[in-house]
């Protein structure tokens, strides 16, 4: 007996329901029972309009499968992927017919060809044993081309800016104090499992958590942050060498994220 097809649910955050538009007054919808062609075709649509897709939009799509659960962020032009609850866990900038066979694990037509192609053809006078034995060593570089390729893609999204943040300068402890009282409170970017807080203290420390299932914390960490002045805008500088942008008195931007407050 064939086993039925697998489904699955996707949240849509500032999207329309097939992923071909984006606004801020979409919202967040749900949709169940979304089949393995439905998810292939939404994430290719996500990939086409990623790079429309302009502050202060932040949409992204969050998909549960049997394998875990993923969030599909379309931001800087093209589609940033984070698992954080499956065995398959990474993250980065894959295409959407890659994160479509991450996610379900099946292997996508432009992945089988090079993969035939390194097999070497079989020769005349070549025994099955000798064919099998290129087939063998093929596999295990192949595998170990693959596990570091990822390992860089994973190190490469999760590292700190550093050299890469745009020039700022620290204020003095008169304005750095004043920076901090306005800014302390509590910011979120939604929720929803996936989406993220800052908790700013006055005294400069700061705690990010990252939600999991009913809000609970699926990550925290904690650091602390001096005012800063970058491009002209007030800037918080954090010990972990980024840069928090006070848009304004509701409104923080971190590592492209946007957080609005929701508690002084």
């Amino acid at each position: 007996m064939s086993q039925p097809e697998p489904t699955f649910v996707v949240v849509f955050k500032q999207l329309g329901p097939d992923a071909k538009s984006a606004g801020l007054e979409l919202g967040e919808t749900e949709r169940a029972d979304v089949s393995g062609r439905e998810l292939r075709s939404l994430l290719r649509n996500a990939g086409s309009l990623a790079p429309r897709v302009t502050y202060p939009l932040t949409p992204e799509l969050r998909i549960t499968a049997a394998s875990g659960r993923y969030v599909v962020q379309l931001k800087d032009g093209r589609l940033h992927f984070i698992s954080w609850s499956s065995a398959k866990s990474r993250g980065g900038n894959p295409t959407a017919d890659q994160i479509f066979e991450i996610i379900t694990g099946a292997e996508t037509p432009e992945e089988k060809a090079p993969a035939a192609a390194a097999t070497p053809a079989s020769r005349p006078g070549t025994s099955g044993s000798s064919s099998g034995s290129w087939r063998w060593v093929v596999g295990i570089l192949l595998a170990i081309a693959f596990v570091g390729i990822n390992f860089y893609t994973i190190w490469n999204y999760r590292k700190p800016p550093g050299k890469l943040l745009p020039p700022f300068r620290l204020l003095e402890e008169g304005p750095d104090k004043r920076l901090l009282e306005s800014v302390a409170g509590q910011y979120e970017t939604g929720n929803a499992a996936g989406d993220r807080r800052l908790e700013i203290s006055r005294d400069g420390k700061i705690v990010w958590i990252k939600f999991g299932l009913n809000r609970l914390a699926a990550e925290r960490r904690e650091f602390t942050a001096q005012g800063a002045e970058s491009e002209g805008q007030p800037a918080l500088f954090t010990s972990r060498s980024s840069l928090i942008k006070v848009k304004d008195q509701a409104t923080l931007v971190l590592f492209g994220d946007t957080y609005l407050r929701v508690l002084r």
